[in-house]
């Protein structure tokens, strides 16, 4: 059970094995952050909190790059015309045995903190944009205000 995360000082990339540690260190800037899974998630093996920001939404993706998936395509679709496409026959098998074989991960909307190693809660589906936008429209209002409230109190 993993969390891969960026730091929020140093934006480097950091692995930390959920199982083991309360802390993580940045690699890169030593900077130490708090990790406490929820009993839900230590109990039931699924995530229902994130253990960097504390938020409840979560959506769920095929642990591969989807940039290596786009170029297998683009590949395809090259070569295509030489192939009597064959090629985009190939691109597409080759898709659908890595979508059966890669497992999924779980990913916080807000931090962007990929969770590997759990089970796979039903309520959590794929990217919503729709979602994504309306919870970054939340936060701003929240930062509105809280500058409001600390500008009328100063």
């Amino acid at each position: 059970m993993t969390v891969e995360y960026v730091c929020e000082k140093c934006d480097q990339d950091n692995l930390a094995d959920l199982s083991k540690i309360t802390k993580s260190t940045c690699t890169n800037c030593s900077n130490e952050i708090d990790i406490a899974l929820s009993h839900g998630s230590q109990k039931g093996g699924k995530i229902d909190r994130c253990v960097l920001c504390d938020r409840i939404r979560f959506y769920v993706q095929k642990d591969f790059n989807p940039r290596l998936g786009i170029l297998i395509f683009v590949i395809g679709v090259l070569f295509s015309y030489h192939t009597y496409f064959i090629s985009l026959a190939v691109a597409t098998i080759i898709d659908f045995f890595l979508y059966q074989v890669l497992k999924s991960v779980t990913i916080c909307y807000h931090c962007r903190a990929i969770y590997r190693g759990f089970e796979e809660d039903p309520t959590h589906r794929g990217f919503d944009h729709n979602l994504a936008l309306s919870l970054v429209e939340q936060d701003e209002k929240r930062a509105a205000q809280d500058v409001e409230q600390e500008s009328a109190g100063v």
